[in-house]
């Protein structure tokens, strides 16, 4: 309904009486403003008609979009003039409906105007820009935004603009791009990106993968290929993500830096429902754009927003902030007073990390079963005894690119149990134990370009843990091959291989340089672990220079 605003006040004298005589509302001579109307049949010489309709559009209008503001704003500035004034609300047919209307459709609605008149090539990246959340809230609009919004032109924008999907690397990967109708909305939601579609690693495990649970532990099982792209900035766990896969499906979690749109923390960070299991992980991200661009962005998204989310609290991290040496990557930190935690732990199936810097921490001293960054080991019966799956092709296998792994209360890296781990291009460092640990009849563990440095310094958290006297490599049992990597600078030893019967090393191209008792332990000599493991052009130095292998800045001292 379209209320018109009257003033009712005192009866004048007769002189103003016939000079009011025929108008709808009688004037006050300090009143101005939007209380003051006029009635369509008045002909004043100080005021044009077109005016006169102007100002009556605009009370109307001022009502129509905003009642209860424009009512309160109103009473407030007739108290502060002429005290307590009533309002008196006429009858509708005293406003020019038409006149009103005709202001009305110059104001063109935004979405009216992108559905029906907007090119149908633009419209993909004009959705793309407002962002992903925006679009699914625009997908709730009604049926015919519904189909606007699902329509695979938008999903496979979305895709480009946002770095899920790059031509030169992936073209030739998908031979389901021209058979699938969906495949840009399957695309698109197999590979989510923390925090623009989901606020937290594990809320967005959870939203691909089923969760399941076994010997009283819930864990993601993915019968797909679900990737798990993070954006640069701090990223605040509170328990691990425990990952089995089923078939050729793997779970792959990436530092992702190709997104061509700037992104703000507090627009992307709404949190959905999830079960209880995964709610208590917290996340922040941190965006570098400059303030122009950021108004920029907030502006056009505000336009066709729809509704509003609530932005996740951040926490003060300032101590773990003060250990790394820049944000530009994602930063995974595991805060936990739960006992044997790791950050990932791949139980069955393939994981892929690439990219990204972890920092470890929690409470217990297992560090075999639990204590580590990155734990590969399968699952375990009643008795602790592995249960390695029927198949090779699904022995628990973790794949660790590109990586800076610390961990402040146990082990880097831990293959057990039959696992295996491909370790390439990481940095492992300033490790409470051991940088990399490899046990178990049948694990192997091959490592190329790394550096593992500083290690086995002891937990320097809590008073209860781990001691100070670790390796960079200790190889129980199992196999491993070193290659062109810096193991330098270990409490205890560089390498270690101790299994007479069961532990096969291959060391080559590598630099053991200033660990503090012996660069280089093999098995004991007339074994047969000793007549199958090798080692060959190595630089093996108590006191030497050692060579940086990855792509990350290394610092030589002695601990």
């Amino acid at each position: 309904m379209v209320y018109k605003l009257r003033l009712s006040r005192p009866a004048r004298s007769s002189h103003n009486a016939s000079n009011t005589e025929g108008r709808s509302v009688t004037e006050h001579p300090s009143v101005s403003g939007p209380l003051q109307t006029i009635d369509r049949n008045h002909n004043s010489p100080s005021r044009s008609p077109m005016k006169k309709v102007r100002k009556a559009s605009k009370i109307v209008m001022g009502i129509i979009d905003s009642p209860r503001r424009a009512f309160k704003k109103r009473i407030a500035g007739n108290e502060n003039q002429h005290g307590n004034i009533p309002i008196e609300f006429p009858d509708i047919s005293d406003v020019n409906m038409e006149s009103c209307h005709s202001v009305q459709s110059k104001r063109q609605n935004v979405l009216l105007w992108l559905e029906e008149s907007a090119p149908h090539d633009i419209l993909p990246k004009i959705l793309a820009f407002t962002g992903p959340k925006k679009v699914r809230a625009l997908m709730q609009v009604n049926k015919s935004w519904n189909a606007i919004c699902d329509s695979e032109a938008v999903f496979r924008t979305l895709s480009e603009d946002y770095g899920k999907w790059v031509h030169s690397e992936q073209e030739e990967d998908s031979p389901m791009m021209g058979q699938d109708d969906r495949f840009w909305k399957n695309y698109y939601s197999n590979n989510p990106i923390v925090p623009l579609d989901f606020s937290t690693i594990p809320i967005a495990a959870a939203s691909r993968c089923r969760l399941e649970t076994w010997g009283g532990r819930q864990y993601f099982q993915c019968d797909k290929n679900v990737r798990i792209l993070v954006q640069p900035g701090l990223h605040v766990l509170e328990r691990e993500v425990l990952v089995e896969t089923v078939g050729n499906a793997s779970f792959v979690v990436e530092n992702h830096t190709k997104c061509s749109n700037s992104i703000e923390p507090m627009e992307f960070s709404s949190r959905p429902s999830t079960p209880s299991s995964v709610t208590s992980s917290n996340s922040s991200h941190s965006s570098s754009s400059s303030p122009a661009r950021r108004r920029l962005n907030s502006g056009i998204r505000n336009l066709l927003s729809c509704r509003s989310f609530a932005g996740v609290e951040e926490e003060d991290h300032t101590e773990l902030l003060g250990k790394l040496e820049n944000l530009e990557r994602a930063t995974i930190v595991l805060t936990t007073k739960r006992k044997d935690c790791p950050i990932f732990h791949v139980r069955e199936g393939h994981m892929r990390l690439v990219g990204l810097e972890l920092m470890h921490c929690c409470g217990g001293t297992d560090i075999w079963n639990g204590n580590t960054a990155v734990q590969i080991q399968p699952r375990l019966d009643e008795n602790n005894r592995p249960l390695l799956p029927r198949r090779s092709s699904q022995i628990p296998t973790a794949f660790i690119k590109e990586c800076r792994i610390m961990s402040a209360s146990g082990r880097g890296i831990v293959t057990i149990d039959g696992s295996r781990a491909l370790v390439q291009d990481c940095h492992i460092h300033r490790c409470a134990a051991t940088g990399i640990y490899i046990g178990g009849n049948g694990s192997v563990a091959k490592i190329y370009n790394c550096d593992i440095v500083n290690n086995g310094i002891g937990n320097q958290v809590a008073r209860r843990g781990i001691a100070r006297g670790h390796s960079g490599v200790y190889l129980e049992q199992g196999a491993a091959l070193l290659s062109d990597c810096n193991i330098s600078h270990n409490a205890l030893t560089g390498v270690s291989a101790v299994s007479p019967n069961n532990a096969i090393l291959k060391l080559e191209n590598s630099d053991l340089v200033g660990n503090a008792s012996h660069q280089l332990e093999m098995p004991p000599q007339g074994s047969v672990s000793y007549r199958k493991s090798s080692e060959e052009n190595n630089t093996i130095e108590q006191d030497g220079t050692m060579r940086v292998r990855s792509k990350f800045k290394v610092e030589e001292e002695m601990i």
